[in-house]
């Protein structure tokens, strides 16, 4: 009878564990063979994997950079600058250094709507436009309390590709 009783148990709490995703095709158990399999290649990564099985993000480990889809900002971005909430930021890399962050967004504006809205962000956040060179980009940059703030678009099909980089002013 306390055979019947533990493996009864036993069935329940491997029933469990499948109805809450613990089987090998959960979101915990992708999330981990991916991590092995970048270990493999020599990239220490935390990957996070949603209940669908879809990557919504990787840390690098070394250095501190994202990449993924709709990944969120670092705590220490600087709260002068306002991103526009429907960008896809795919990638954010700090700048080593100079207490800067590099990101990678995509956005279904077009790339005069993004500079223009930049330029309105950031002015009224009390930032400087800096003027700059003639380019075939869609191009901004900006300075303030010693930091430079720099937006380039590219297009990239039905989106566009928007680079931006702040970080300490050299020199």
């Amino acid at each position: 009878m306390r055979n019947l009783k533990i493996s009864m148990m036993m069935l329940a709490t491997g029933a469990l564990l499948v109805a809450c995703g613990g089987g090998d095709d959960s979101a915990d158990a992708l999330e981990k063979q991916m991590e092995q399999q970048a270990a493999r290649a020599g990239i220490d990564a935390d990957v996070k994997v949603d209940n669908d099985g879809d990557v919504e993000s990787i840390e690098i480990n070394r250095g501190g950079s994202t990449v993924g889809q709709n990944i969120g900002l670092p705590a220490d971005f600087p709260i002068d600058i306002e991103l526009p909430s429907d960008w896809n930021i795919i990638a954010v890399t700090p700048v080593p250094g100079l207490d800067g962050h590099s990101l990678q967004a995509l956005s279904s504006d077009d790339g005069e709507t993004i500079i223009s809205e930049v330029r309105q962000s950031m002015t009224e956040n009390g930032w400087t436009e800096i003027p700059g060179d003639a380019s075939p980009l869609a191009r901004a940059g900006f300075e303030k309390d010693g930091r430079i703030a720099n937006f380039a678009v590219t297009p990239n099909g039905a989106t566009n590709a928007v680079q931006f980089t702040t970080m300490k002013k050299p020199g």
